[in-house]
């Protein structure tokens, strides 16, 4: 940012005028602008809430799935075409065009009931003659378009030479990797003849596989698919059955699956009341266990007892095993099974334990699934894998290829690992770039046997070195390294990002070392994501609820405690600060919290009220602690007289107020904050903090703005405006957008009076995320909460220099509260005769959450989509968010 402001997105601004009214109350169960992974307001265990009213009210599908047709008319070429039109999208998303598109395929418009399961236990079934992918009659053929999520540059594990816009130069010091050649097409399948394992360091473990050679080797393939949602209401595993199907099978290759998970399938030979097993042959697939019992694709037991099931029957020296289904990455793991209910996935830990209960060593293990490409999964899997395949980010709509990388195994059984994995990276990139140019993609191989070897001492050097950082006085510096560090499934809060990227940018030689370990033992990473390189890890930032339960997997897991010490310390420090903003708000002034008992009487209140949970003083409120519609909005006074955001502390104030916190005893919740470091950073945190006083209305050439040094504005996070227009009886929220004037130094503290509008239908946005490109521009990425066809979703938004006044690029769905910790998503392409109603949030006059609400009648898509600004004709009160350092919010009213 210029001279540390902060970035605004662009803006243009269209004819005529909108009004807001609210309509029909939907029942939404809680405010859809809220914060949360999975679709409702969580709060942090602290102060204000970071991002509070950015995160998207819904996790998704991993993805809506594409697939490409390969020759033949068989029936399940059909539907492998039928999926390729389908999924082909609404067209390019440019702001000027959209493409005409194809009502949506009966499988997505009705949720058509799935084909009667038949049990037929002899002969080769095939999979793919339900015809529920077929478009409806006379329907036209999908044109191609972009699709599913919103990349950048494509980019291979080492950004030096293969592409000079992946990254941002950081690694372009260190020796070079292998990395993914940007596909022109659908790479053909490599086979490498011969005993070629990957050698390892001297001290290295051996490997649990080695290439007998010649295609000699027998091979077992399991894998478990856990439908779920992405089978019952879109097919997916159906689509992913089929492409096995396709594959040209050695007799020396077994494909053994364990399906379950999903209320209902979209073929007729699949049930949905118990789990079953089959083995995939040339065409279709054979029944090997119609009743394989009923427990959970989640259990980890069930998944032990697959593993040895396969290993008993279909014995082989080369074991591979697929984990499909939805991910969540580090803390939330593996999988959902909607058949079960509850949000109890397969933690990392309970992974651990089926893989050990199952005495299976493999070739390599991968996760047909979102965000397992992270540091902690690949420890996991390094006890019972030479390899790990898996993805830092969603996946896309095409999701892994099935076809092409099982024919080159069967082709030769001896592949080399490494050939194998790069026809899965390099086929998966493709497909995606095929039915999207701007889709989202990275997947990764991880040796696994060298990450095990050379990892431990360099990430505990890491982990050292920063956590003195924390504890010393550049709390700045890594809170800067993680805002501004490659981010996965930013729209669920999860906290996963690219490890490599963070340790450059934290910059200490250990940070160093590290990133250049990672690039070694990453053998080869497809992505179309600049900053990218194959690994992510938790690191608490825009919540801390799952401190706790990262603290608690580290310990089990075994995972060095040096980073364990790390984010605990850095969560602590930022909870001290959000409790000073907390104090900063307080409705009885500064001076009087004290009173005669002093800091000590002030930390006991606020551990007691609303900062301490979290919760909102409003009902439920995605805004956190604080309001713009309290007595928060422009209700303070500094020193100067001018109305502002919180009471002005001085530096005393604030040492005294955080060295209060030593001794303190903390809630069970909140039992890995260390008061001690804040109490001995007090100080430091001090000095870091953004003085609520001094934001405050002034004047510049005549004009009302916020005025701040180049020092404070590097305190500064993010700046948002926030509109509520009034219809007479109360304030819709119409959401948080970076979009803002600077004069100079100063913020302009101005509304031109215009609102954000697609198609000139009022809409409520809120922002996601904003980020700075290697190349110097900006992606700044969006959400809409909306109604698509009946569905509850978010729009995504997508501003960039490609399209700087903004594209939708599609929707994803959410879940319910309590349904599924995972937090994946897939796009799902918006199309002519779609029908959109745009969703809001209802406050009083008292500032209090009253209930969602549709946003007039919406429209059915009849033209392109376009995004514009708009006059709103209601009387509507204006504000800007600041966030700070520590993830407090601030308001302006002007």
């Amino acid at each position: 940012m210029d001279n540390n402001r902060p970035h605004s997105r662009g803006k243009r601004v269209g004819e005529g005028s909108v009004t807001a009214r609210k309509g029909q109350q939907i029942n939404s169960g809680g405010p859809v602008g809220g914060s949360s992974q999975n679709g409702r307001p969580r709060p942090m265990s602290g102060g204000s809430q970071r991002y509070g009213s950015q995160t998207p009210f819904g996790g998704v599908p991993r993805r809506a799935r594409a697939r490409r047709a390969t020759g033949g008319i068989s029936l399940s070429t059909i539907l492998l075409l039928a999926l390729f039109l389908f999924f082909r999208g609404c067209g390019s998303n440019d702001v000027q065009s959209m493409p005409v598109a194809t009502p949506r395929p009966t499988a997505y418009v009705t949720h058509t009931q799935a084909p009667a399961y038949t049990e037929q236990d002899e002969g080769v079934q095939t999979i793919d003659d339900t015809g529920l992918f077929s478009s409806q009659p006379g329907s036209q053929t999908t044109p191609p378009g972009s699709l599913y999520g919103y990349g950048e540059s494509y980019s291979g594990a080492n950004p030096t030479g293969t592409s000079d816009t992946a990254g941002s130069g950081l690694l372009q010091d260190l020796p070079g990797a292998v990395s993914a050649p940007k596909p022109t097409s659908t790479p053909k399948p490599t086979a490498t003849p011969g005993p070629t394992a990957a050698p390892a360091a001297a001290d290295a473990r051996a490997r649990f596989f080695t290439p007998l050679g010649g295609g000699l080797d027998d091979v077992t393939v399991m894998i478990y698919m856990c439908g779920t949602d992405l089978e019952s209401k879109y097919g997916m595993a159906t689509s992913d059955l089929s492409e096995m199907t396709k594959a040209r099978l050695s007799d020396k290759v077994n494909v053994i699956v364990e399906t379950g998970g999903a209320r209902t399938w979209k073929n007729n030979v699949v049930s949905s009341s118990v789990n079953q097993v089959y083995r995939v042959q040339n065409g279709g697939v054979e029944r090997l266990e119609k009743n394989f019992g009923s427990a959970a694709m989640t259990d980890p037991a069930n998944l032990t007892k697959f593993i040895q099931y396969c290993a008993k029957n279909y014995p082989a020296n080369r074991n591979i095993l697929i984990l499909w289904d939805h991910g969540g990455g580090s803390i939330s793991g593996y999988g959902y099974d909607e058949k079960t209910g509850g949000r109890s996935s397969m933690t990392l830990p309970q992974i651990s334990q089926a893989l050990e209960n199952a005495g299976v060593s493999f070739d390599w293990i991968g996760y047909d699934a979102c965000l397992m490409s992270t540091l902690e999964t690949a420890l996991v899997s390094a006890g019972y894998a030479d390899y790990l395949i898996a993805s830092e980010e969603v996946e896309p709509g095409t999701g892994w290829y099935y076809t092409d990388w099982l024919n080159a195994l069967s082709r030769n059984t001896s592949i080399a690992t490494e050939s194998l994995g790069k026809t899965i990276i390099d086929s998966y990139v493709s497909a995606c770039r095929q039915k999207s140019g701007s889709a989202q993609v990275t997947l990764a191989m991880t040796d696994l046997v060298e990450l095990e070897s050379r990892l431990p001492a360099v990430f505990r050097d890491f982990s050292v070195s920063t956590n003195e950082m924390i504890e010393g006085s550049e709390y700045r510096q890594v809170s800067n390294a993680r805002a501004g560090a490659r981010q996965f499934a930013q729209s669920t809060r999860i906290n996963q990002v690219d490890l490599a990227d963070l340790a450059l940018r934290i910059g200490s030689e250990e940070g160093k070392a590290l990133a250049r370990t990672i690039q070694d033992c990453v053998k080869y990473n497809g992505t179309t994501i600049t900053k990218c390189y194959g690994l992510s890890i938790y690191f608490p930032y825009e919540s801390m609820s799952s401190v706790s339960s990262a603290v608690n997997t580290y310990d089990v897991l075994g995972l060095d405690e040096e980073y364990a010490k790390v984010i605990k310390s850095f969560a602590s420090v930022e909870y001290g600060g959000q409790l000073g903003g907390s104090a900063s708000q307080s409705y009885d002034g500064w001076e009087s919290l004290f009173g005669a008992g002093g800091y000590g009487d002030l930390l006991e209140s606020l551990f007691g009220s609303s900062a301490h949970a979290g919760g909102s003083a409003y009902g439920g409120s995605p805004y956190g602690g604080t309001s713009p519609l309290g007595s928060l909005s422009g209700g303070y006074t500094n020193s100067y007289g001018q109305s502002s955001a919180g009471y002005s502390m001085d530096l005393g104030d604030l040492v005294g107020l955080f060295s209060a916190f030593s001794g303190r005893s903390m809630p069970a919740e909140l039992s890995w904050v260390d008061t001690k470091l804040i109490a001995s950073s007090a100080k430091q945190m001090a000095d870091d903090f953004l003085d609520p006083g001094r934001i405050a209305v002034s004047y510049k050439n005549g004009r009302p703005v916020l005025e701040l040094t180049d020092e404070e504005w590097a305190k500064v996070q993010t700046v948002e405006l926030n509109i509520f227009a009034d219809d007479g009886e109360g304030y819709i929220d119409l959401g948080l957008d970076n979009v803002f004037e600077f004069d100079g130094d100063a913020l302009v503290l101005e509304h031109d009076g215009t609102v954000l509008t697609l198609n000139g239908q009022l809409i409520a946005y809120y922002l996601v995320s904003d980020t700075l490109n290697s190349d110097g521009t900006w992606t700044t990425i969006g959400r809409i909460p909306a109604m698509l066809n009946g569905e509850l979703v978010n729009l995504q938004v997508v501003f960039d220099d490609e399209h700087p006044y903004g594209t939708v690029t599609g929707a994803y769905p959410f879940y319910e509260k309590g349904e599924t910790e995972t937090a994946p998503k897939g796009l799902i392409p918006i199309q002519y005769g779609d029908k959109l109603i745009f969703v809001c949030d209802y406050y009083g006059y008292d500032g209090s959450y009253q209930s969602s609400h549709l946003l007039d009648s919406g429209f059915t898509v009849t033209s392109p989509l376009i995004l514009s600004n708009t006059y709103l004709t209601n009387k509507c009160i204006p504000s800007y968010r600041i966030t700070d350092l520590f993830g407090n919010h601030y308001w302006l009213s002007f």
